[in-house]
């Protein structure tokens, strides 16, 4: 098992995405600029900073351009990556300064349709015709593969269905892939299977999981990617975030949190480079902003912090 994983925060995507009026007020642009630097000042090596989506779909991504510009002058470690749904999103971000783009598609046709308006055919080719202009321009491209494993409305994915996306993948030279549990109903069992599948078959591909947490298993099912192989995993700070077409509420099924990751994997001995203390302020500032999150050690984040906070309580106890 490797000692190191890269965790890449996708708060400012996919947290915001979930966030409706009646769960708090939308966070300004300077706020999810001020956000993105936290993270950075944190040591989290990567960051999902905006979502180059139609406005009318995700109006608290409707500042995309000013966000991805002004991350770029706040960041001094993290890559920065965004999520391009079609040719049209990559073209804004690439114009944006955005050097890596994250593309997105899903293994459910039902979804697919609700999420995109597209079928599964017409996104691979929009992804296509992204990785052509990313060639042009240099940029980098990685795909994330929604309903990777359940589909609240199909059932179980087929494996087979994921194996041959990420054959078109590899063919099209894309060589980092995050399979999504999407809703957060998957198990761990499920996890580990399919991620051994796709790196017996393709060991060279860069792996991501992307989990949530509707059945209360992200955690195991993080620990199953990893055993099988998984080196990448994306988090959300505070817990925040879920999908935009989902027959239940995005605070239902949350992000995994990015600090609940630290926690697990640095009290395993697997290294992050992330600020336990630095993530745990934010973590609480984000929970405290947007008045929704599931993240259970927000806060404290590792047990020595833990400890030092109560034993500090203690004392304030015992000389009383």
């Amino acid at each position: 098992m490797s000692d190191r994983v890269v965790i890449a925060d996708v708060f400012p995507r996919d947290g915001l995405q979930s966030l409706r009026p009646q769960d708090a007020a939308p966070l300004t642009t300077d706020e999810k600029v001020d956000i993105i630097a936290s993270l950075d000042e944190a040591g989290v090596p990567e960051i999902e900073v905006t979502g180059f989506v139609h406005p009318r779909v995700v109006p608290n991504l409707a500042d995309a351009e000013e966000v991805a510009r002004r991350a770029r002058g706040v960041a001094r470690r993290a890559k920065l990556r965004a999520l391009v749904p079609n040719l049209r999103g990559a073209e804004r971000a690439i114009s944006s300064g955005i050097t890596k783009l994250s593309c997105l598609i899903v293994a459910s046709e039902t979804y697919q349709r609700m999420n995109s308006n597209m079928s599964v055919e017409e996104n691979l080719d929009q992804i296509g015709r992204t990785v052509s202009l990313a060639r042009e321009q240099d940029v980098a491209v990685m795909v994330g593969v929604g309903m990777s494993f359940i589909c609240p409305y199909e059932g179980l994915v087929p494996e087979e269905r994921i194996l041959q996306l990420v054959d078109k993948f590899v063919d099209l030279g894309i060589d980092e892939i995050v399979l999504a549990d999407s809703i957060g109903l998957a198990w761990p069992a499920l996890v580990g299977q399919r991620c051994r599948a796709i790196l017996d078959r393709w060991p060279t591909v860069s792996l991501g999981l992307h989990l949530h947490t509707l059945a209360g298993l992200g955690l195991a099912c993080a620990v199953a990617g990893l055993e099988a192989g998984v080196r990448h995993f994306d988090g959300s700070v505070g817990g925040v975030g879920g999908g935009i077409r989902m027959p239940v509420p995005a605070t239902t099924m949350s992000n995994v949190a990015t600090e609940d990751l630290v926690y697990l994997f640095e009290s395993s001995g697997v290294s992050t480079g992330v600020d336990p203390g630095r993530l745990g302020a934010l973590a609480l500032e984000v929970r405290q902003r947007t008045g929704v999150g599931t993240g259970h050690v927000s806060g404290f984040v590792s047990l020595d912090r833990f400890l030092e906070i109560s034993r500090g309580r203690l004392a304030l106890a015992e000389g009383e």
